[in-house]
């Protein structure tokens, strides 16, 4: 698989994304969904969409919340800017159906760490893009990802690299995003 657009959030600190709990909140410490969204249209649709111009349109819609991004907000701003049909559902088996067959991308919704579960992609919420599925393996890009994320316990063994693409499972996404929605965007 050709290596894709990325956004690591860590590196941009220098992009605010404030909101009134977070008045001092950029896109290193509250901007998974503003990775995500980016990534998914530039990726998806070939054209550029940068963190700036996407912190803005979260802000300028009202899915700017207290310490990150209201995608049931920012999913219909985001649809309807770039003509996309989108879908929300929490049905892991609909977003694979809708991966496998190449229809589009989905941010998905990390709930993080939980009684009995560590979670993989995050301890707390996090906003993660599904790029792409082959049978039950799932191509996923993380802004929080560094060289190390997936090597700690709990963690260990469900994640394999290639280049900035973490392949995890249908079983993995299931957990991590258990009774959270998945945003299914299609392509034009």
């Amino acid at each position: 698989m050709k290596q894709p657009v990325f956004y690591c959030q860590l590196d941009y600190e220098n992009i605010p994304y404030p909101s009134p709990p977070s008045p001092q909140g950029t896109i290193a410490d509250n901007g998974c969904g503003v990775c995500a969204a980016s990534m998914m249209i530039e990726n998806m649709l070939e054209i550029p969409f940068s963190l700036t111009e996407c912190a803005k349109m979260a802000m300028e819609c009202g899915a700017r919340e207290g310490y990150g991004t209201d995608f049931y907000i920012f999913s219909k701003a985001l649809a309807e800017r770039f003509q996309l049909p989108m879908e929300d559902t929490e049905d892991v088996e609909r977003a694979m159906e809708f991966l496998r067959a190449e229809k589009g991308m989905v941010v998905a919704n990390v709930r993080g760490n939980r009684e009995g579960y560590t979670g993989v992609f995050s301890d707390t919420g996090h906003y993660i893009l599904l790029i792409a599925a082959e049978g039950d393996r799932v191509a996923v890009l993380d802004s929080c990802y560094r060289p190390g994320r997936y090597d700690v316990p709990g963690r260990k063994g469900k994640v394999t690299m290639d280049g900035v693409i973490a392949w995890s499972t249908k079983d993995v996404i299931k957990e991590d995003c258990c009774e959270r929605p998945f945003f299914l965007f299609s392509k034009r």
